[in-house]
Order: C-alpha cells, then structure tokens, then sequence
C-alpha cells in the first residue's frame, strides 16, 4: 500500500512539474527564447496581466497544441460536435455561433441585456453605451450638423433568412429582434433599410439559395437582391437629376450606362467550415462554386473602383468585403449599388468593425466627409450584440 501511494505521488508530481519543464525546454532549446514562464515575474501582477499571461501559456503549450486537434476531430467524428465558434445545421449547412446567439439572447429592450455594464455620463446624460441607440443618434446628429443624411441598414444574420436549416424542427418564420429595432429607429426618425423583406420575399419566390452553406455570408444572389433594395432606398433619399435612374432591370437600361457586369464563376471556402479548426475539414466539406457579376467601367473594361469624391460614403464589414476586395473582386455590394445607381460610391469596411471602428477610421479620415450628400451605415444584425468594440461615441473630425 505505501508503495502505491509513494508511486501515485510521484507520478502526479511528475505531471505536475514535468510538463512545465518540457514546455519551459522546448521555448529554451527548439524556439531560443526565453521561457514564457518567467514573463509571470515581469509583469506588473493584476487579475487582467495573470489571466493575458494565462491565456499565452495555453496558446504556446506544445502538448496543447498536439492534443487541440485530435479531440476536435474525435469530439466531430464520435459526436458532430465542432468548436465553440460553429454549430452544425442541416443539409450540411454550418452556422456561426454569434449569429445564432444573437436570435435566441435578449435584445438590447430587455435589462438582461445590460448586466454587469454600467451607465456613462455624456453631455450631463447618463447613458449605456452598450445600448446602439445611443452611438447611432450621435453619430447621426454630427452628420446632420454638416448637412449629410444617414442611412442605417442592419444585414439579415444567415440564420434569420434560413432558420430551418439551422434545425428542421423549426416551423414558420421566427422573427429576428432586428425587425424591432428598426421599428424603433423608424419612430425616432431614422432612415432605414429593410433587408429582411426582399430576401425573405425573394427566398419565398424561389430564388437560388441566398447565404453561403459554410460561411456567414451572402451569396452573389443574395446581394444582388440588397443591392437591389439599397439603390432604390438611396435614390428616393438623394434624387439626382443629373444621374439617369437606373433602377430598371439589368438588360433594359435606357441611359447611358457607366459600368457593365460580367459573370464570373469563384470557388467559396467557407469562414465558418474553417473556424471548427477540425484538422478534416478540408475532407470533409467542399468549396462551394458561385457565381458573381463583375462590375467594370464601361468604357475602359477596368474593374469598379470607389471615387472618394462621390457624395455618397459606405461604411460596412465583411459583408461588403465578400466578393469586393477579394474573390472575384469587384463584384461585391457597393459595386453592384454603384452599378444601379450609375455612379461610384466612396466607402470604409474593416470585418467586424462596423459598429465602431468604421467610424474610427472615418476620424482618421475626415477628408472623406467633403461633398457627402449621404453615409449608408451598414452592420450585420449580430453586432448589436456582439460588435467588436461596442457602440462607443465617436467624434468626427
């Protein structure tokens, strides 16, 4: 019996220390630095320092880096489980956590939105800057005061569009608390745009499939169909005379035309296929081929390009990145609205950032604000929660 327990206790000794001094000789002799370890004894000690410090132990942990992967693949092979950034729908389709939360937590109307925040005091007011409602009357009260019209378009989660491939349990349509807001901004005297009517109308007429299967994006002919709306929601904000209304079906254009679209076939690998970071995937799922127009100019055959002197300055994330900055490029959703509406738009999309660090950037940036007639603020709906960076107020140059 006291042999037992002298090997028990060794052997937990063993792991205890062993672990860290393989890992602390792997830093020393494979990497040549100096072991994490002593970083604890360089930093001034407080709860975020130890957690950093913490967090850095087990992104470097070699036994951690070899063990990650071959539970996640056993944990998707044994129970379909993925990481915690995805969740497994039907028909093959993934979903992206965020978006998912986002439907099934409270909106920013309930209390429970706000726990463990507090109030802020601006302008004498005491105010939650957690809550969007704030940042956005900011924001467009300054642009107001220059004369310049806003525009808030929140996009449709791709779980709001297709609920029933997320699990076929689901009946009906499940309204997103997004509707809500923007009955809410309606009242207070926003402009808004309304992207969940037309897909879900153009979803319902049959329309080829609007999101991507494994990523959280539109599909081109999902953003066809916004782009559509956009154009007609911008042109009734900011008629211009001098600017054929081109709001006309594609082939019927009666005006001279600025740009023209050719289709063009690229291969999606989806964002959310890779954040499961099952060391599979590649096998397991495929690239998923769509097909985008390109916009190019009319006249010289060059691919759309903004023109920061446009009246007209886009603000968005990664759903105004998709197709226009990378494949096949310049086929994404401001150069299909520059398409529609005949002219270039100016813009500033940072993935992510557009509850906030767009607007960051546009205070870097303040020359983009000469000759504005109108800002189009787009944000995907999971942002009202999950924003990187928040609602936080921001000044304008």
């Amino acid at each position: 019996m006291r042999k037992l327990e002298w090997t028990l206790a060794i052997a937990l000794l063993a792991i205890v220390a062993g672990f860290p001094l393989f890992q602390a000789a792997h830093e020393a002799v494979v990497d040549k630095e100096i072991p994490h370890v002593f970083d604890v004894f360089r930093i001034a000690p407080s709860k975020e320092s130890l957690h950093r410090w913490d967090d850095n132990s087990k992104d470097r942990s070699v036994f951690a880096k070899w063990l990650r992967p071959v539970t996640l693949q056993f944990r998707y092979d044994m129970l379909g489980e993925m990481a915690p950034k995805s969740v497994k729908g039907e028909e093959d389709w993934l979903f992206y956590n965020q978006d998912v939360d986002y439907l099934l937590q409270p909106p920013y109307t309930d209390e429970r939105f706000y726990k463990g925040t507090f109030d802020t005091l601006i302008a004498g007011k005491r105010v939650n800057l957690r809550n969007p409602l704030v940042a956005m009357e900011d924001f467009r009260d300054r642009l107001k005061a220059r004369g310049i019209e806003l525009l808030l378009v929140p996009i449709p989660g791709k779980p709001s569009i297709y609920p029933e491939k997320l699990w076929h349990g689901i009946q009906g349509q499940p309204p997103s608390p997004t509707l809500a807001l923007l009955e809410d901004l309606r009242k207070r005297g926003f402009n808004v745009a309304n992207l969940f009517d037309p897909l879900l109308k153009a979803k319902a007429s049959g329309a080829s499939q609007l999101y991507l299967k494994r990523d959280t994006h539109w599909t081109p002919q999902g953003m066809e169909v916004a782009a559509e709306a956009l154009a007609g929601r911008i042109k009734e904000m900011i008629p211009d005379p001098d600017t054929a209304a081109v709001l006309e079906p594609r082939d019927s254009l009666v005006s001279k035309p600025r740009y023209m679209v050719k289709d063009t076939a690229v291969d999606r690998w989806g964002d959310i296929a890779e954040m499961t970071k099952v060391p599979d995937r590649k096998k397991i799922w495929s690239l998923e081929r769509v097909t985008a127009s390109q916009v190019s100019d009319a006249q010289t055959g060059k691919p759309y390009q903004d023109d920061p002197a446009s009246s007209i300055l886009w603000l968005g994330d990664s759903f105004s990145r998709i197709y226009q900055t990378d494949a096949p490029g310049s086929a994404g959703v401001i150069a299909h609205v520059a398409y529609l509406l005949n002219r270039p738009l100016a813009s500033i999309v940072n993935d992510g950032g557009a509850s906030t660090v767009v607007r960051q950037q546009l205070g870097r940036r303040g020359e983009l604000l000469k000759g504005k007639k109108l800002v189009v603020w787009t944000f995907v709906e999971r942002d009202l929660r999950f924003g990187s960076r928040g609602w936080q107020v921001q000044e304008l140059p």
